[in-house]
């Protein structure tokens, strides 16, 4: 025989069962939960003043870039009228 060898579906496995876990297992899994919750709040409370920072830094550019570009106005303002 020269054609090509059977075809047979996979075979289906059923799901895996998990045994029943004790007492202290849940607790150490609730315990582990409640420490990665803590975590990520106090990553987004860091991240929080983060941004509070740059915006802070950032603001504080702006307004010194205002008062520059202010102070060139004045400059061309007071060089037109009194230097002609």
């Amino acid at each position: 025989m020269n054609g090509p060898p059977p075809q047979h579906p996979p075979p289906q496995h059923p799901p895996p069962q998990h045994p029943f876990q004790p007492a202290s297992a849940v607790s150490a899994v609730a315990a582990a939960e409640a420490a990665v919750a803590a975590v990520a709040a106090d990553a987004t409370r860091i991240f929080n003043e983060e941004v509070r920072d740059a915006v802070s830094y950032e603001r504080g550019l702006a307004v010194k870039a205002l008062l520059a570009l202010a102070l060139v106005a004045a400059v061309v303002t007071v060089r037109i009228l009194f230097l002609g």
